[in-house]
């Protein structure tokens, strides 16, 4: 089953992280755009668009997608961007969840982006 059909489970305690090799299989699932920083502990991904209402659609989006899973990433918008940062806070680390919200979250960019094709000098679909 691919990550972005998955669905995240609630962890109310603390929760084991992935080890480095789970992590870097489960990024390079994802496929291009997210990266691993704060050590390993963090995912993110910057995602960018033509104007402030377009990144703001995708913000309010992955805040729908965040509700209905039940786990909440950092979002830090701007005009023409929307940068995603995802970890577990209850153990300050990577879990399953966060890849699957990432997934999630990607495919949500790709239905809200422009046709194939109209990219932005970073590689990154611009909507």
């Amino acid at each position: 089953m691919e990550l972005k059909d998955k669905k995240c489970i609630p962890c109310s305690s603390w929760v084991p992280p992935l080890g480095d090799e789970e992590k870097a299989r489960y990024l390079e699932a994802l496929g291009n755009g997210w990266t691993l920083v704060q050590e390993g502990k963090r995912l993110t991904r910057p995602f960018k668009f033509k104007n402030f209402r377009r990144a703001l659609e995708f913000a309010n989006e992955v805040g729908r997608l965040a509700d209905e899973e039940k786990h909440h990433p950092e979002l830090h918008l701007g005009w023409g961007h929307c940068d995603v940062e995802i970890w577990t806070h209850t153990n300050n680390d990577l879990v399953e969840n966060d890849f699957i919200l990432a997934a999630k979250i990607t495919e949500a960019f790709a239905r809200l982006s422009p046709p194939p094709g109209d990219k932005t000098p970073s590689g990154t679909a611009s909507a």
